[in-house]
């Protein structure tokens, strides 16, 4: 039994087309037999993450993570319970976050990659803001960091248990109720959130907000995502190239395994980045149509 409930996760094991130099990645991962298994996981580690992060404080510690930002008390207890948590699971396992180095878990070589923002939106939970999450995705050991990769993620929030969840193939949950996107195909009938922390809006962005049914704005890139992922928001805009991998690639698989899209403001896909501290801009949004008319208005010099 694994220590936080549930067996161990199995051993892949694949037909001999599957495991030819042409196999299909994306069937590769929805047959992973552990992929239905780190669900319940990722729910009992956003459980564990919560109760140490309720437990500790927003002092900061006077130093800085790789990104440049600064670390409060709670972001650091945030997470070595990650690595705590991993550790008696007895999963081969590369555990990536913003805190600190890579770090191999289990033994070698690894079977899964996880990416994890412990405390995404640590500034709001330091003002009280009860926009604050914690973000998790898992990926097959050695693939590239994009949403079309992962197999399982997490957006969990830290106000209450109701996480965010979603597995390759299966669509995604909040808590037990399965969530899609809306059906939102044009701006002037959406709600979307756009990111301005540290953004001076281009004429662009102003035309693009001013299009919209209504603008939110949160701070928090997983929960902004996770809030298009159940349609309760249309579409998330964060183009101010500021934005690291471990805030939204748990977020930007939960948009597509509900049914929406993730792109890059010239309309392709996002660039994966090799690293946590390489930034990218994206749209997230309930549909295709919505996510192009965004990149439409956006223009090319906003990219």
């Amino acid at each position: 039994m694994s220590p936080h409930g549930g067996t161990p996760p199995p051993t892949k094991t694949m037909p001999p087309a599957a495991a030819s130099a042409g196999r299909d990645k994306a069937w590769e991962r929805r047959s992973h037999p552990a992929a239905a298994w780190w669900p319940e996981q990722l729910r009992a580690l956003h459980a564990a993450v919560r109760r140490e992060v309720a437990a500790s404080s927003a002092v900061d510690l006077g130093r800085r993570n790789a990104k440049g930002d600064l670390v409060k008390d709670f972001d650091l207890a945030a997470d070595r319970t990650i690595a705590e948590f991993l550790e008696p699971l007895a999963v081969p396992l590369v555990l990536e976050t913003e805190e600190g180095p890579s770090r191999m878990i289990g033994g070698e070589p690894p079977e899964w990659r996880l990416i994890a923002d412990p405390v995404d939106g640590s500034d709001n939970r330091t003002r009280g803001l009860p926009l604050s999450a914690f973000s998790c995705a898992v990926l097959p050991a050695g693939t590239a960091l994009q949403p079309e990769a992962v197999v399982a993620a997490i957006v969990g929030p830290m106000e209450h248990e109701d996480a965010w969840v979603a597995t390759v193939g299966a669509g995604a949950r909040h808590g037990s109720a399965r969530i899609t996107t809306s059906t939102a195909a044009k701006l002037a009938e959406a709600m979307v959130s756009v990111e301005l922390n540290h953004c001076h809006p281009s004429p662009a962005l102003g035309r693009v907000m001013g299009m919209a049914r209504g603008v939110r704005s949160y701070g928090c890139a997983s929960r902004a995502l996770a809030l298009v992922a159940a349609g309760a928001i249309d579409a998330h805009m964060d183009i101010r190239g500021r934005l690291t991998i471990e805030s939204w690639l748990a977020g930007g698989f939960l948009v597509q395994e509900a049914g929406g899209c993730v792109m890059s403001p010239d309309g392709g896909p996002v660039p994966a980045p090799t690293s946590l501290i390489e930034r990218r801009s994206l749209i997230a949004g309930a549909t295709p149509e919505l996510c192009r008319e965004i990149v439409r208005e956006l223009g090319s010099h906003d990219v």
